[in-house]
């Protein structure tokens, strides 16, 4: 899935790129609000395959200090979040990030997403992952990406075998998920030049 990166950036943005219907954009700290109300407003529709958040994690003043972060990281170089929203709207409708920044030898990361409980089934995180991955690849030089997915989360393990990625094993006790920590599958993706 193809990429530009986005000519014209709002003053919240650091970074934007486009795909044919959408916009990922790397936020700062003022689009708390926003990025509040698409936590809130998901937060049961995500708990099933999302890590263990505390009540004060869905608060404005709370996603400032995590948005904060991300853009300390980002300018760092460990890590690239990217919000989603469909081009022509200002509704978050989902994140793809990538984490673990690992450059030298390594030159891998592993990619995190989650998307809009209304947002499903119309391809708009296949489109975003694979946009996405393909930066990674061309901008930051990465040779693989990695996703781990809970064995029962059937729509995350579906868009990764759609995107490429192949199975490479277990990852015991990997994420503490409502609840527990829980065992998750590991795929891997490589550069499309190393791809077999």
């Amino acid at each position: 899935m193809g990429y530009v990166i986005a000519s014209k950036r709002f003053r919240s943005e650091l970074l934007a790129i486009e795909t044919d219907r959408l916009r990922l954009a790397v936020y700062r700290k003022s689009e708390a609000p926003r990025v509040t109300a698409y936590f809130v407003k998901n937060r049961d529709f995500h708990r099933r395959f999302s890590q263990t958040h505390p009540d004060s994690y869905f608060t404005v003043s709370e996603q400032r200090k995590y948005l904060a972060f991300d853009c300390d990281s980002f300018l760092g170089g460990s890590l690239v979040p990217f919000w989603i929203t469909v081009k022509g709207s200002d509704e978050i409708i989902g994140r793809v990030s990538f984490f673990n920044l690992a450059y030298g030898g390594m030159m891998n990361c592993a990619v995190g997403y989650h998307l809009d409980r209304d947002h499903t089934g119309k391809g708009y995180m296949t489109e975003a992952l694979e946009a996405a991955c393909s930066f990674m690849f061309k901008e930051y030089k990465m040779h693989r990406i990695e996703a781990f997915i809970l064995p029962e989360n059937k729509p995350s393990l579906d868009l990764v075998k759609r995107s490429g990625f192949v199975y490479e094993g277990e990852r015991a006790s990997y994420m503490h998920i409502n609840g527990e920590y829980r065992d998750h599958e590991a795929y891997y993706l490589l550069e499309p030049r190393f791809r077999v």
